[in-house]
């Protein structure tokens, strides 16, 4: 089963193995699927492991802890010496 949007109808609808007219490989990962929505449109879905998201190669991992504990430090350091206040100035309130 696919999910494919019909743009004649304006709305996504299920096609099953009735509704799938043609399978083609375009190219090496890339699918073609035509098939009809269930009102009779032609509708073409793009499929494949070209479309399936893999993981980024330039993300490398969280930061190592040389190099989180020291900003941790600090921000809790200074969360300690400039403490927000917040309570609403007086106009703020209503009575």
């Amino acid at each position: 089963m696919f999910v494919a949007y019909c743009a004649v109808c304006d709305r996504r609808t299920l096609l099953g193995v009735d509704e799938i007219d043609w399978v083609e490989n375009l190219t090496r990962g890339v699918l073609s699927v035509s098939g009809r929505c269930p009102r009779g449109h032609e509708v073409v879905i793009l499929t494949g492991d070209a479309f399936t998201p893999h993981r980024d190669p330039r993300y490398f991992g969280p930061a190592p802890r040389i190099w989180t504990e020291p900003l941790n430090r600090m921000r809790s350091w200074l969360r300690i010496r400039f403490q927000l206040s917040r309570d609403l100035p007086g106009p703020f309130y209503r009575f």
